[in-house]
């Protein structure tokens, strides 16, 4: 991969989780059914304001991203740190997160005691971390993915210490492997992905990583849902809306959920390629949309580059620039890693 093939690439991911992020705050913790009728009664923006969550505040900017966008920002940044400096990841990890935790007005979940607890420094990040099931553990992972896919073997031991950090249960590392190889998978493959193939790949990652934190609960079985997916494409049934939300339990913020919902929402493509209006249904299928959208939208830009990102929505979008120059950070900071030439 050139120089300019890869900075495009970590723009887009930067940008494509800011979009992803903005536009699907608005419903988040709805159903399908309900965003169809609030669309109904809402002036069609780009942008959709919030009401009604008990999350944001009522003075919330349109346009604006939430923790989803911030965390990943702060694995931007502590990346970049880490390739210019050679500095201990894990320090700057937690230093990117704390700077991002106090400027936090939204969301974060058990992530923000976790982070609280190092900043405070009564814990280390070794010991901070909550027995919490949230996709918070997930939604931050994208550019550490992007950065394995380029630099270096994807390194389980330090996912699980990442993870760890903010969420200690099992369940929460597990999904955290699962969808780090995933998108590794993605970004290193980025085109010709047959659906199969895919979820054939994800079941069998589920199985070993379901089997290495001894996970049994069927609540927690990543690889029985995967077969739902698995069991209509085998029977060349379509993986379509409803068979997504069924087998994602609505893609709710439990970190099982969450991810089934962003594996269907690429599955159910039969060249496993999503774009930009993969995006938008991220945002508007239900359940955690912020995050789950934000997900995809990291996975969209890191795969296609910030080309395939809608322009408009890009220049609407909260501190466009500033989102725009970590990305543009990130991805030069890999490019000189790999020695590639840039101009």
């Amino acid at each position: 991969m050139d120089a300019n093939n890869i900075l495009q690439r970590a723009i887009g991911l930067a940008l494509g989780t800011a979009i992803g992020d903005a536009k699907g705050i608005a419903y988040e913790t709805l159903t399908r059914e309900k965003i169809i009728e609030f669309q109904k009664q809402t002036d069609t923006n780009l942008y959709t304001r919030v009401i009604n969550n008990p999350y944001i505040p009522e003075n919330w900017q349109i346009g604006r991203w939430t923790d989803d966008t911030q965390l990943s920002i702060a694995m931007m940044k502590a990346i970049t740190i880490y390739l210019r400096t050679n500095n201990d990841l894990m320090s700057n990890v937690v230093e990117e997160h704390i700077i991002e935790w106090k400027e936090s007005t939204a969301g974060w979940g058990g992530t923000k005691n976790a982070i609280e607890r190092l900043a405070t420094g009564t814990h280390t990040y070794l010991n901070s971390g909550n027995q919490a099931e949230g996709n918070g553990v997930l939604m931050k992972l994208a550019p550490l993915a992007f950065y394995y896919s380029l630099c270096q073997n994807t390194d389980d031991n330090q996912i699980e210490i990442i993870c760890r950090m903010t969420h200690q249960s099992s369940v929460a590392v597990a999904t955290a492997c699962i969808y780090v190889h995933m998108c590794t998978y993605l970004f290193e493959k980025n085109n010709n992905i047959q659906s199969k193939d895919f979820l054939q790949y994800l079941y069998e990652l589920s199985i070993k990583y379901e089997t290495k934190y001894e996970l049994n609960e069927e609540k927690h079985l990543i690889s029985r849902r995967i077969k739902r997916y698995l069991d209509l494409v085998n029977s060349s049934l379509e993986i379509d809306e409803r068979s997504i939300i069924d087998v994602s339990n609505g893609g709710t913020f439990y970190c099982v959920d969450s991810l089934t919902m962003v594996i269907g929402l690429i599955a159910c493509l039969s060249t496993c390629q999503p774009d930009f209006e993969t995006i938008i249904r991220a945002s508007e299928i239900g359940g955690d949309t912020d995050s789950n959208a934000a997900m995809i939208g990291a996975i969209v830009g890191g795969m296609k580059g910030v080309a395939c990102l809608d322009q408009e929505h890009i220049e609407q979008v909260y501190r466009s620039e500033y989102v725009r120059r970590i990305g543009d950070e990130f991805g030069l900071a890999i490019i000189k890693r790999l020695q590639l030439e840039y101009h």
